[in-house]
């Protein structure tokens, strides 16, 4: 009886180590995964305009799980004030331990006066942007809040500038000269500049010979100058038949060229003068 009492109180030892063991396992709590991460991210202007600016903020997500990219609270910050605050729905999945692309958008003005656009170029230099917030992420069990943030220099818009670029000049009879103006439009901006109108009047010997309005909906490439022509001729019926004559034989005509260039919530009046130099008679 004692060798069996033995073996019973051996059996009851061991499958009350298993019974510990167990309850031990059961208890122990599957530790958290780490947080989804953003490795990588990027800020980018798209676009440009005298008034405005359009940023582009992407970025990648990483987990270890499968997750979906749910939604993005953020603001927009320019020298470090907010100027505006959003939300976008994003819903972009991702497969675990695989990095998977988010973007934002976002636009705004620089200004919203000509005045301010004037005080805009004279400031120069950059304002820095940034787009800030939390990317709303849902894991297979868990939800979570990501932090990004990303910033960068925008250079602020530069007013374009009518300039006299030259002349060309023919004589098309003794009573009848003809000549191309070619009006330059500088664009210091390293974006286009889309013109609205360039409107003009010529005087060519005390006389205006032409007027009208050029350049409406062009664009200047960045950091250049674009160029429009401007057509005008002198005949008998713009001086007279003897005046006509006598100015085209002299072959020096003085002219004046006054106008107005305008652009975006700008406007700038220019006034070229010079002489006109014809080719002598063959």
């Amino acid at each position: 009886m004692q060798h069996g009492d033995a073996m019973n109180s051996k059996s009851t030892l061991m499958v009350a180590v298993l019974a510990l063991v167990v309850g031990c396992k059961a208890a122990e709590v599957k530790p958290d995964v780490p947080p989804p991460a953003i490795p990588t991210q990027d800020l980018a202007v798209v676009s440009q305009s005298l008034t405005e600016f359009k940023l582009k903020l992407t970025g990648k997500v990483e987990f270890t799980e499968a997750f979906t990219i749910e939604k993005a609270k953020y603001e927009l910050v320019v020298d470090e004030k907010v100027v505006k605050s959003d939300e976008a729905v994003i819903k972009v999945q991702g497969a675990a331990n695989t990095p998977t692309d988010f973007t934002i958008e976002q636009a705004s003005a620089y200004v919203g006066s000509a005045d301010e656009l004037k005080a805009m170029d004279t400031r120069g230099g950059s304002l820095l942007c940034a787009i800030r917030g939390t990317l709303y992420v849902k894991g297979e069990t868990k939800s979570y809040e990501v932090p990004f943030a990303r910033s960068r220099e925008v250079r602020v818009p530069r007013l374009p500038h009518a300039k006299f670029q030259e002349l060309e000049a023919g004589r098309y009879s003794e009573d009848e000269a003809g000549v191309t103006f070619h009006i330059g439009v500088n664009n210091p901006n390293p974006f286009e500049v889309k013109v609205t109108s360039i409107k003009y009047t010529v005087v060519m010997a005390d006389k205006q010979v032409a007027d009208g309005e050029i350049g409406k909906g062009e664009k200047v490439s960045p950091s250049s100058t674009g160029v429009f022509d401007i057509e005008a001729k002198i005949s008998g019926e713009t001086h007279g038949p003897a005046e006509i004559k006598k100015l085209i034989k002299g072959r020096n005509l003085p002219y004046v060229i006054k106008g107005e260039l305008a652009a975006e919530l700008f406007s700038e009046s220019f006034e070229f003068k010079g002489v006109i130099n014809l080719p002598a008679s063959k």
